[in-house]
């Protein structure tokens, strides 16, 4: 009889508002379901941030190599670049590019993406330096950063020589490396950095 007593007072005491047992309780529910419901917003919320961050490791490029005509083209000059434009994906002038190109032997080049490498302006070469009319970024010959916000060199674009024909593939991220340019085997868009710490914070597609 005593064991129903307890059990009927406790019962009691747990619906009165009132009885300090009841307000542990209600706490204890209360509490658990605000950190519930945190941990539900903190989801929401995380997984877009990884999916953005992540997000480009896991994307892939179409790419193909364009041809750029016969290696022994007059308008491929040793020691200035010249202009060309070329097409790069499925939709036509849309996916129009521009890359520079300069002659430094019977079958060697250089080729220089004209994005410049702080917010994706077109820059111009100029004779004597490649500048870009966005915010006064300022790249020399090889395309190392000489003024401006450009957070690296400009990228490069892959080529080979086939059966005469000069075909250009994907661009690549480059480096300075004690005043001299080092094609990585990367591609950053502009903004990003290749190496440090920052680097990795910017992962690169595959």
């Amino acid at each position: 009889m005593a064991d129903r007593k307890t059990e009927r007072a406790g019962a009691a005491s747990y619906s009165d508002p009132a009885d300090p047992r009841a307000i542990i309780s209600r706490s204890k529910f209360l509490t658990g379901a605000t950190v519930g419901l945190g941990g539900v917003i903190g989801i929401a919320v995380a997984v877009p941030v990884v999916g953005f961050l992540l997000g480009p490791s896991f994307e892939t490029q179409d790419w193909y190599w364009a041809s750029f005509g016969p290696v022994d083209n007059k308008n491929f000059k040793e020691g200035t670049y010249e202009p060309v434009i070329f097409e790069r994906g499925k939709l036509g002038e849309l996916d129009r590019r521009v890359a520079y190109v300069r002659r430094d032997g019977a079958e060697e080049f250089t080729i220089i993406s004209n994005v410049c490498m702080h917010l994706g302006c077109p820059v111009q070469f100029k004779a004597t330096n490649f500048a870009c009319p966005c915010h006064g970024g300022q790249y020399d010959t090889e395309g190392i950063v000489t003024a401006g916000p450009p957070v690296r060199p400009l990228n490069r674009f892959e080529y080979k020589v086939d059966g005469g024909m000069l075909y250009v593939g994907r661009p690549f991220a480059t480096q300075d490396v004690d005043g001299k340019v080092v094609m990585t085997d990367t591609f950053k868009l502009p903004g990003e950095p290749v190496g440090g710490l920052l680097g990795w914070l910017y992962p690169s597609p595959s």
